[in-house]
């Protein structure tokens, strides 16, 4: 391996490690409204002295201690987009459940559920390559 292909496979390694990009712990929550306080976007990068943002994924997973629909709330700067999540069933009671979501670089996120909750725990973290 020479020193170039060392760096690069450290570099891609380095994107590689999921990012925590939101955390909520036993936490009250009202219905249909933002679960997050700001919405949470891609990271950029810096490559070749450019700043990029790529497409990536985030993976979320939520528990809640009651059952209730979960949405994630996508909006491109032109319009904002609900998405149920569970293909819009209530999420069950205590349950915890990961979805993936694509995102693309103008893409802020945030969440909803229908129901007051809970929030027992909401972990999102960005996946800049697709490492599944």
């Amino acid at each position: 391996m020479t020193t170039r292909d060392y760096l690069s496979a450290r570099q891609i390694a380095r994107k590689a490690i999921p990012l925590l990009k939101a955390h909520i712990h036993d936490e009250a929550y009202t219905a249909n409204a933002d679960m997050l306080g700001a919405d949470i976007t891609p990271s950029s990068l810096i490559t070749r002295g450019a700043t990029v943002t790529p497409p990536c994924m985030f993976r979320i997973m939520v528990c809640l201690d009651t059952a209730a629909v979960f949405k994630v709330i996508v909006d491109d700067g032109t319009s904002e987009v609900d998405m149920e999540m569970n293909s819009g069933a209530q999420l069950d009671a205590q349950s915890t459940y990961i979805f993936d979501v694509l995102v693309h670089e103008d893409d802020e996120v945030n969440f909803e559920a229908d129901q007051n909750v809970q929030i027992e725990k909401l972990i999102v973290h960005e996946v800049a390559l697709a490492t599944q």
